[in-house]
């Protein structure tokens, strides 16, 4: 994991490293990277959707990062019960009440949103809303 200065910055690659528990393949940024063959499976993708600032008091503020986390698997028959299995996994990263980073205070997943290939060997995806109020 790479230093930065940045504090947002900083959250986001403490939030993959722990991911890194799931699967070794979290990759940030990803636009469009679903559609690469050569994604090795299975994968979790992060996308840094908002960083909301919600309120001040002196110099630190109280932020929401909003960011979508995506399961990736090759289908095959079981493919629903896997994504299913590597998504409770990635809650239960962050269902104890240590902090993945001290800047973090609470971490809110939306429901799962499915969405399983129709063919073996293709793409199925399953991505989770997490949210993170921190206070920098």
């Amino acid at each position: 994991m790479s230093s930065t200065s940045n504090p947002e910055a900083r959250i986001v690659e403490a939030l993959v490293y722990r991911l890194t528990e799931v699967t070794s393949t979290v990759l940030l940024g990803y636009s469009a990277l679903g559609l690469n063959d050569e994604l090795p499976t299975p994968a979790i993708l992060v996308q840094l959707e908002s960083i909301q600032e919600q309120g001040r008091q002196g110099s630190r503020r109280k932020m929401s990062m909003a960011l979508n986390v995506s399961v990736v698997i090759k289908t095959d028959e079981d493919s629903t019960y896997t994504l299913m299995g590597l998504t409770r996994l990635v809650r239960e990263l962050f269902a104890s009440s240590e902090r993945f980073t001290p800047e973090a205070r609470t971490v809110q997943f939306s429901e799962t949103q499915f969405d399983i290939a129709p063919n073996h060997g293709h793409l199925s995806f399953a991505d989770i809303q997490l949210t993170i109020d921190v206070i920098l």
